[in-house]
């Protein structure tokens, strides 16, 4: 015979389960009770589900463990099944239930007279056996008095465990620990350690500036032309005409350059002409010795000769100020010194609070800009410079220094002490001297904080339990660090002792 099974779960109701066995039309419904939880444990829920499962036309039958539930089940006449298989196999024929069979029965039959005698014989025994008669030793007056008595007792010893309580405020001792440190600092340390050893890194910062100097020096400056004559001679048969402006030169290297002021026709033959020159650039360059112009440019060097028969002379030259070389490195240091003052001072104000700066002076890392105005020695009464430097220095974290100085006093601090948060300060007592050729610096440094004594309450409620508040006291300040003697207090403020039960402690702390 096919057999719904239903599975209930710890939230059903019987509204729930009802739902569940109407979803399938079967001869027989086997609701299977959960594992855990007080689902469906009353005898009214057991009696609704039979009724609907008649009203369904189908058997029901239980797989619970629940022992409540079973005994309203067994009591209905509903089958118990241990098992789901059990409850497949069997054929679910109800269990009868047992009825209580009084004497007296709810027919409506002729009363007999010993009949009813019988019957009332049987309720008093039931009733007796209800009620058994008191013993004389309970309902005894000293019985009751001692009874009263030991209530009354019982009352005040309950009384005198819950009713007292205690405030017992405790100052801790306070103490302030240092400790004196020698600290090494490199980049090549990774973390810190408590040898003194802490991490360095490099802070860089480009700055850039601008300088001037007036010039030291001075330098020759061309003035005035030297002018002269130069004889020129044909060299063809035929008259060669001479423009104004044709160069002739000597053979100087570079050659010295004239250019001729007027024209003229040369005539073939020795006779020749005398023109006047000039010097193209100015200066004293320009003067030269008898028969040093032996050269003419262009196309007439092959038709003519030319030579000065005197020399060219008026040329002349004016001093005006100009740098020299001492003046370009003597800027550059000038700079240089202010750009890394400056540099160091810019790398100071990027530390974070407690870090500190190691490097004397900081390390020029790069040039990234450097003009001077003029660029070569030239005419100028002033020097400028414009030099864009980059710079790096030695810091050392402010957060690896509290770290060391924190991890050192903790080696040293006493037992059941702890530090006061915000307490730790670190004063320097060198100032740190860094070797250039290892990269590692050098210095002391103390470090200091504030420790509190940590207080057991539990300790120090076992150290007062049960004992007056003079005695308590004492007892407390002999067993435990405190910087006064405690202050306690108990409510009712007249009660001689204090409580014997823990939770009616409260402990405080307090300078």
């Amino acid at each position: 015979m096919k057999t719904q099974i239903i599975q209930l779960e710890p939230h059903d109701d019987i509204y729930s389960a009802k739902d569940k066995m109407g979803w399938g039309q079967t001869a027989r419904i086997l609701l299977v009770w959960p594992a855990r939880g007080r689902t469906l444990n009353r005898r009214l829920d057991l009696i609704m589900l039979k009724r609907h499962c008649a009203e369904l036309g189908s058997q029901l039958a239980l797989v619970v463990r629940n022992p409540e539930v079973r005994f309203h089940a067994a009591s209905l006449g509903i089958p118990l099944y241990s098992s789901i298989r059990k409850a497949e196999q069997d054929h679910w024929r109800p269990e009868r239930r047992q009825r209580l069979q009084l004497p007296l029965t709810v027919k409506r039959q002729p009363a007999d007279l010993w009949r009813k005698r019988r019957i009332l014989l049987h309720l008093e025994g039931l009733r007796d056996a209800a009620h058994p008669p008191t013993p004389a030793w309970i309902i005894h007056p000293i019985t009751r008095v001692v009874a009263f008595t030991l209530g009354v007792l019982g009352v005040l010893a309950i009384a005198a465990l819950l009713v007292p309580s205690a405030e017992i405020q405790l100052s801790p001792e306070t103490r302030q620990d240092e400790i004196t440190i020698s600290v090494a600092a490199s980049p090549e340390f990774q973390a810190v350690d408590l040898s003194g050893a802490v991490p360095a890194h490099w802070e860089t910062v480009t700055v850039e500036g601008r300088g001037s100097i007036p010039t030291s020096s001075r330098i020759p400056l061309p003035d005035k032309a030297a002018e002269g004559e130069v004889f020129f001679t044909n060299l063809t048969d035929q008259t060669v005409p001479l423009p104004v402006g044709i160069v002739v030169s000597t053979l100087d290297e570079p050659p010295i350059r004239f250019a001729t002021t007027a024209s003229a026709t040369i005539p073939p033959g020795d006779e020749g002409a005398v023109i006047p020159v000039e010097a193209i650039s100015p200066g004293t360059a320009g003067n030269v010795a008898v028969e040093s112009i032996v050269a003419i440019e262009g196309p007439l060097g092959l038709e003519l000769t030319v030579i000065n028969p005197t020399p060219i002379s008026g040329g002349t030259d004016r001093h005006v100020p100009a740098p020299d070389e001492g003046d370009y490195q003597e800027l550059y240091e000038q700079l240089y010194e202010t750009l890394a003052a400056t540099a160091l001072e810019e790398i100071g104000q990027m530390l974070k609070p407690d870090d500190l700066l190691v490097s004397e002076a900081a390390e020029l890392v790069g040039t990234h800009e450097g003009n001077y105005t003029p660029a070569d020695p030239s005419p100028s009464d002033q020097l400028q410079l414009v030099l864009r430097l980059e710079f790096r220095a030695l810091i050392v974290s402010g957060e690896d220094l509290r770290e060391l100085g924190r991890s050192t006093l903790e080696t040293n601090l006493p037992e059941n002490f702890g530090p006061e948060p915000g307490s730790l300060t670190l004063v320097n007592l060198s100032e740190p001297v860094l070797n250039e050729d290892i990269l590692r610096a050098r210095w002391r440094m103390r470090a200091e904080w504030q420790i509190d004594a940590q207080l057991d309450q539990t300790r120090a409620i076992r150290l007062a339990i049960g004992l007056p508040s003079d005695q308590a006291a004492d007892r407390l300040t002999d067993e435990l660090p405190l910087a006064d003697p405690p202050k306690i207090s108990t409510r009712p403020s007249w009660w001689p002792r204090l409580p014997f039960l823990p939770f009616r402690f409260t402990i405080s702390s307090g300078n």
